[in-house]
């Protein structure tokens, strides 16, 4: 029995996979609003309502979502959570090592925005304003 056709999930038997962390779990706080919506009263193992879904790549879909497994929230706990906080960690380090890069770099990149985004707010000075 096929499960999926869409991309994301077609190869991981119909799981929809995180990717922040590319594993099968997702923080409620953190999830797309539409997901979330079809989600949040929903128990384990309940099935939702098939509803529509469309995209740029697909024009009309139809989508069953279900939640293996509900964990309730926790404080963090060093013991029990330690890969989840190297890993948290590790993350934070690599992006503050790519900021560090970028800032040192992007002075000498040549990028081109088009005018219609030259308006939007940037992270970084990609329009290389004086500072």
């Amino acid at each position: 029995m096929e499960v999926s056709d869409e991309v994301e999930t077609k190869y991981d038997g119909g799981q929809l996979r995180n990717p922040e962390t590319q594993d099968y779990s997702f923080e409620l706080t953190k999830m797309d609003t539409e997901l979330y919506t079809q989600l949040q009263n929903l128990k384990d193992g309940e099935v939702s309502v098939i509803y529509p879904y469309e995209d740029r790549e697909n024009p009309i879909m139809f989508k069953i979502l279900t939640v293996t497994e509900r964990k309730e929230e926790h404080k963090a706990e060093f013991a029990k959570d330690y890969l989840k906080i190297k890993d948290l960690a590790l993350q934070e380090k690599q992006l503050k090592a790519i900021e560090k890069w970028q800032e040192a770099k992007i002075m000498e990149t040549f990028i081109s925005i088009a005018n219609e985004q030259k308006s939007c707010e940037f992270n970084s000075n990609w329009l290389k304003k004086e500072k």
